[in-house]
């Protein structure tokens, strides 16, 4: 009896260490590179492969299909189909929903390991419906590389509004306007930049009579200044010196103190000049 149990307890082991799990993530791009998001979740049991696929993700039309097929250990390469929908958002009609058949393989070395390979999708009566590529890594690698990135996004944010906590109402400064701020702190963060199409605006930025840009093009890159206020009245002028190819002349700006953030956009005629008055107590 011993013996019986100790053979079942050894199959039980080679079982479980012939049976594998892959999940990736990535994109299928079609023939007109097009991208679809995509993602695979495989059971691999002796070269058997079972799982589901799921396409469109977080969209209205995200479908979970049903996947079924062989794994080569040989060459390390899979062919999978899409045999059913498990789950969808969608409301499409049933017949226009496309399966795809795939082969894939692995690529890359073993510390960066990636799945590639070619599709083809069909309708239910067989009708080709698309092709392309699909282009896929494992789920926890891409993450940690989208979370890496993301918190090296957050760390420049940061950097960039450190001690911001409040966001004031955008004021829109024309010509002969002027904006008065109460200061915290004699450290000024300016930002300016523009945020529409450009067009070629040209701006004279002055603080406190010295000329700090001159006949300055506003682009979609942020421009950043930095200035050490005097006490009491600090005076900005914004003056425009070229209105480009789509008057009026427009700058988005944004001041910076300990604590707050005052967004400011201009909209200015050729030689005209917008005033805004700092206050440093």
């Amino acid at each position: 009896m011993k013996f019986i149990v100790m053979i079942f307890l050894i199959l039980c082991v080679n079982l479980g260490f012939s049976q594998n799990t892959f999940s990736y993530l990535g994109t299928l791009i079609l023939s007109n590179n097009t991208p679809i998001s995509f993602s695979l979740e495989l059971q691999e049991n002796n070269g058997i492969v079972n799982g589901y696929s799921t396409t469109n993700i977080n969209t209205a039309d995200e479908t979970k299909s049903e996947i079924s097929g062989l794994y080569f250990k040989k060459d390390k390469s899979f062919q999978l189909q899409e045999t059913q929908i498990l789950q969808t958002k969608s409301e499409a009609a049933l017949n226009t929903f496309c399966f795809i058949s795939m082969n894939l393989s692995f690529k890359g070395r073993i510390g960066t390991k990636r799945m590639e390979g070619n599709f083809t999708g069909n309708f239910l009566d067989s009708t080709e419906c698309a092709s392309g590529k699909i282009i896929l890594m494992e789920r926890t690698k891409l993450e940690k590389k989208i979370k890496k990135i993301k918190n090296k996004i957050d760390k420049k944010y940061n950097k960039i509004y450190k001690d911001t906590s409040l966001v004031r109402k955008t004021q829109i400064l024309k010509d002969g306007d002027d904006f008065t701020i109460n200061w915290e702190g004699n450290k000024l963060r300016l930002f300016i930049w523009d945020a529409n199409m450009e067009d070629g605006d040209k701006i004279e930025l002055t603080i406190n009579g010295n000329i700090i840009l001159d006949d300055f093009e506003t682009t979609n890159k942020r421009k950043k200044i930095k200035y050490k206020l005097v006490e009491g009245e600090n005076i900005i002028e914004i003056k425009a010196t070229n209105l480009g190819s789509s008057p009026p002349n427009t700058s988005h700006i944004e001041l910076v103190d300990n604590k707050t953030k005052y967004p400011i956009i201009t909209q200015l005629k050729l030689g005209k000049t917008a005033i805004i008055k700092i206050i440093n107590k």
